[in-house]
C-alpha cells in the first residue's frame, strides 16, 4: 500500500505491535487492519526483531509504521532503510522539535537524511525521487506544551498526521490514565486538537483501547485510530473466554452440590 492509497482509507483502522514475534505479526498483518504500527518506544522488541516484522508486513497490503523511541536521527533513517512507510515520533512539544524530526525524515534539500535504502528500495524503483511523496510523517501530541504549540506546528508543510497520546497527554494535565477517555476537560482538550488539526487539513489519529473507544472517537471526527495493542487484544481475549470457562464451572460446582 502506498501512501495515496493509505490516505484513501480514511478513517484508518490501525493495529499496534508491542511484541517481537513475527507470528502474531502475521495474524495482524492477515486481518482487517490498514495500517501497523511497530511499536520501538515502548514495544518489548529492538530494531532488527522491528526489521523482520517490516518484512512480514511487506507481503500485504498494510501500510507499515513505526514508532521511534526518540527523536534522533540515525533511528528514525534506519527505520526508514527498512521499508517503513510511516514514522511516529514520540516527544515533540515545539515547533523545533518537529523540524528536526522532519530534517530526518527526507534527503536534501528537504532534509538532512542520509542515502542508504538498504531494504526500502529491494521493490522501488525510483526510491530516492519517490521518497518525499510516499514517507507518512506523524508526530505524537502527548504534553500540554504541545498542545499549547499546536498552532504553530501545524504550518509545517511537511507533517502529515498528529496523533493523541492520550495516556501521556492527561497525565500531563494532571488527570489519572483511568479517566482518560472520561475526564470532560480530556475530552475538550482532544475536541479541540481536532478542530485544529481539520482546519490544518491534516490528519487527526489518536491512541484507543478498545473498539468503544474507537467508534467513539470515529464519530467524533478523528481519521485514525488504534484498537489496543497486540498483547493487550490477546490478553482482553484470553480474560474474557477464561472467565466464560470458569463461570460455568461454578455454576456446575453449585448445581452438582
Amino acid at each position: 500500500m502506498n501512501k495515496k492509497e493509505f490516505k484513501k482509507t480514511i478513517p484508518i483502522l490501525n493495529g499496534w505491535i508491542h511484541s517481537p514475534c513475527t507470528l502474531s505479526a502475521e495474524i495482524l498483518a492477515s486481518s482487517k487492519f490498514n495500517s501497523i504500527t511497530i511499536d520501538l518506544q515502548h514495544g518489548m522488541l529492538d530494531f532488527n526483531e522491528c526489521r523482520g516484522i517490516l518484512q512480514v508486513l511487506g507481503k500485504y497490503n498494510i501500510y507499515p509504521i513505526v514508532r521511534v523511541p526518540s527523536n534522533e536521527t540515525d533511528i528514525i533513517n534506519k527505520c526508514l532503510d527498512a521499508g517503513a512507510k510511516g514514522i511516529i515520533c514520540p516527544l515533540i512539544n515545539t515547533v523545533e522539535d518537529c523540524e528536526k524530526f522532519l530534517e530526518s525524515c527526507f534527503y536534501p534539500p528537504f532534509g538532512i537524511r542520509s542515502f542508504g535504502p538498504t531494504l526500502a528500495s529491494l521493490n522501488q524503483t525510483n526510491y530516492f525521487i519517490k521518497s518525499k511523496s510516499e514517507t507518512t510523517t506523524i508526530i505524537m501530541l502527548e504534553t500540554r506544551e504541545s498542545v499549547l504549540n499546536l498552532s504553530k506546528i501545524l504550518t509545517l508543510k511537511l507533517l502529515d498526521v498528529i496523533y493523541i497520546g492520550p495516556f501521556d497527554l492527561s497525565i500531563s494535565y494532571g488527570t489519572s490514565p483511568n479517566e482518560i477517555f472520561k475526564n470532560k476537560e480530556m475530552i475538550k482538550t482532544y475536541k479541540d486538537v481536532l478542530t485544529k488539526v481539520k482546519k490544518a487539513k491534516k490528519i487527526a489519529a489518536i491512541h484507543c483501547i478498545s473498539a468503544e473507544t474507537a467508534i467513539k472517537f470515529l464519530r467524533m471526527g478523528f481519521d485514525l485510530v488504534t484498537v489496543s495493542t497486540d498483547m493487550g487484544l490477546l490478553k482482553k481475549s484470553l480474560d474474557e473466554e477464561q472467565n466464560r470457562i470458569i463461570d460455568f464451572m461454578q455454576n456446575f460446582k453449585s448445581n452438582s452440590s
